[in-house]
């Protein structure tokens, strides 16, 4: 089924299904297929899924992709203009039948219990944000090492008055809570920082949220030198906005010295040796590629604001 983003009202009249699964995706043909045939062997919640997802203006997803193959999945499309994946993910929300939401990334795949670990985790605190693990499975030096990063920032925020921090690849929630908390802030046109503003804003609102170790997805992100540079430029970026929104909240970002020497220290206790010597090095270019980006990024704000 191909849907329009403006076809269908902001309120389903009814939940028709427990789960429905959201995936951005733009121009990327082998990886959505990919993460299709994976959503496709999951285990199912009682109440049954929807798979739904929003082509952000991209070229036409491979052919088949939507069809019925008798696995009693629903496959959904829904086509909108390009506007970024937090405007994708809250297109995919509005439009969903399902009770709860499930998030993930076109080149993830979860594992076949994931969705049934979230839905175990909502059934027990209907109202958290729930978020998975993540295991990188690319075989390189700079996957590896943007995901160990992940890995810390998500341990080092970890409840308490900091709050948590999920990635957007791996969460899930009811759509009426994520909805009356704000969705996703599509100030963010690219993929860096709406997830951490979503968490952010989800603690200041007094929300609980849950940590899900048993609903792992496994992430294919392949990186080069280059792409690496280049994430963790953008993810700069995305903390600049952030940081803007939350001094508009008189809620300024603090940063404390000890947050990069852990994160070296966790970079090394993965691998002690010469490749925890690599993981440190690339942590240390990972921050710095991020300050880069928060810098000019930060400039180009302050010249839009005058």
């Amino acid at each position: 089924m191909i849907d329009r983003a403006d076809s269908r009202t902001d309120t389903p009249s009814r939940f028709e299904v427990r789960f429905s699964v959201i995936v951005p995706t733009y121009n990327r043909p082998e990886h959505i297929a990919a993460c299709v045939a994976s959503l496709r062997r999951l285990e199912r919640p009682a109440g049954g899924l929807e798979i739904v997802i929003v082509n952000d203006g991209g070229s036409a997803l491979p052919t088949g992709i939507s069809d019925d193959v008798g696995d009693g999945s629903e496959v959904r499309v829904i086509e909108q203009a390009n506007a970024g994946p937090a405007t994708a993910r809250n297109t995919g929300a509005r439009m969903a039948r399902g009770a709860l939401l499930a998030f993930t990334d076109d080149d993830c795949r979860p594992e076949p219990g994931w969705l049934v670990a979230f839905d175990d985790a909502l059934r027990a605190q209907p109202d958290a944000l729930a978020g998975g693990r993540t295991l990188n499975v690319i075989d390189s030096v700079y996957a590896e090492a943007s995901q160990l990063l992940a890995d810390f920032v998500a341990s080092y925020f970890d409840g308490g008055v900091s709050g948590r921090f999920f990635t957007s690849n791996n969460l899930a929630v009811s759509r009426e809570a994520f909805l009356a908390a704000g969705a996703f802030d599509t100030s963010f046109p690219f993929s860096a920082g709406e997830d951490r503003e979503l968490c952010d804003r989800w603690s200041a609102q007094r929300r609980p949220s849950v940590r899900v170790e048993n609903a792992v997805i496994r992430h294919e992100h392949a990186l080069t030198a280059r792409r690496f540079v280049r994430q963790h430029f953008t993810y700069g970026r995305g903390g600049a906005a952030f940081r803007r929104k939350r001094a508009a909240t008189d809620r300024p970002v603090v940063v404390e010295p000890g947050f990069y020497a852990k994160s070296l220290a966790h970079a090394w206790r993965h691998s002690p040796g010469t490749r925890g010597a690599v993981y440190v090095g690339l942590t240390m270019l990972a921050h710095a590629s991020y300050a880069a980006g928060l810098l000019l990024e930060s400039r180009r704000l302050r010249r839009h604001s005058h």
